[in-house]
């Protein structure tokens, strides 16, 4: 079956599990479809386009995920998302992820990374709409899936921010999620929910709120303080992978008690999933700390959270985490 007969347009009020470099892969994207279904949408972590050539077909079903890409209805539900510069083999890739039948394509235009902005990706295409224009035409053309892309409200400042939620909506994008900062504030500064509002008020397909989601909560008051078609949630969705779950059950106040618990389950289906995968017990512990270094970032937890990062091996961490 193609996958592309199965997309439908998004629903109103979804939740989206935001792509993160180095954490979506395919393990831990499975771990997630199995235990919290309630994500509406996934995202791969970027793919970088290459600067010269093309990569083999192998490559790219790898990065989605050999065995998730079998299945038409997970496909469907997952964002393809590419990192691309001007002087990349951007046509190449796209064209290449067309004959694939990709059912959705992303184009990261937000990545604040010094080493991504210095190769010419990421947010730092923000600074210039001009080249930028035919770059999105470019892969429009090459694309028939659903074409979406992930920006920030700009480079240095907002001077090009509606301009390029009006560019965007011109040249086919189908979907927009918004950052509330720029790429020089980083995440030093608080998500400004005012840019998503505004984009809400002058584009023309839907509009997707990203930034400073933390708590359950704060899934709805970004519904309604911005008017947002859907949320997308990225180091809060590290924080709390059960995040869509609390929501669509209406938790919205999670005890400590309650988020202890829940962490152990989590992190004792992510071992067995790693261990299904034959990662090595020291891949086992490095991806454990990974994401034990959000989840624990609270002050209650501090001495939870140092016990665990100072663990030695697989087995101590997980000893730890058996006494939650």
């Amino acid at each position: 079956m193609n996958a592309r007969t199965l997309l439908k347009p998004i629903p109103k009020g979804s939740v989206f599990f935001a792509p993160l470099e180095g954490i979506t892969d395919e393990t831990f994207r499975k771990l997630i479809l199995r235990l919290y279904p309630e994500w509406d949408f996934l995202a791969c972590d970027f793919l970088r386009a290459p600067a010269a050539g093309r990569y083999p077909n192998k490559h790219l079903i790898k990065h989605f995920g050999k065995e998730l890409f079998l299945d038409p209805q997970i496909q469907v539900k997952t964002m393809y998302q590419i990192l691309t510069a001007y002087t990349a083999f951007t046509k190449e890739l796209v064209s290449d992820l067309e004959k694939l039948q990709i059912p959705w394509l992303d184009l990261n235009l937000g990545c604040p990374a010094a080493r991504v902005c210095g190769h010419g990706g990421g947010s730092s295409l923000l600074k210039d709409l001009k080249p930028l224009r035919p770059l999105i035409r470019e892969i429009r053309e090459n694309f028939t899936g659903r074409f979406s892309a992930k920006i920030r409200v700009g480079f240095n400042d907002d001077k090009n921010f509606e301009e390029c939620i009006h560019m965007l909506n011109e040249e086919g994008v189908e979907l927009i999620t918004v950052h509330g900062r720029t790429r020089e504030q980083l995440y030093k500064e608080p998500a400004n929910w005012k840019y998503i509002k505004r984009a809400v008020e002058i584009s023309k397909v839907p509009i997707v709120g990203n930034g400073d989601i933390w708590e359950t909560n704060d899934i709805n008051r970004m519904f309604e303080e911005t008017g947002c078609h859907a949320v997308m949630v990225a180091r809060g969705a590290l924080k709390s992978p059960w995040m869509a779950q609390d929501y669509r059950n209406g938790n919205f106040f999670e005890k400590e008690k309650e988020r202890l618990e829940k962490m152990k389950h989590f992190f004792t289906e992510f071992r067995a999933m790693l261990e299904e995968q034959n990662i090595t017990s020291r891949g086992v512990m490095k991806q454990s700390k990974s994401l034990a270094r959000y989840m624990l970032a609270t002050e209650s937890m501090e001495n939870l959270r140092r016990k665990l990062l100072l663990s030695p091996t697989d087995k101590e961490f997980f000893a730890v985490i058996e006494q939650l």
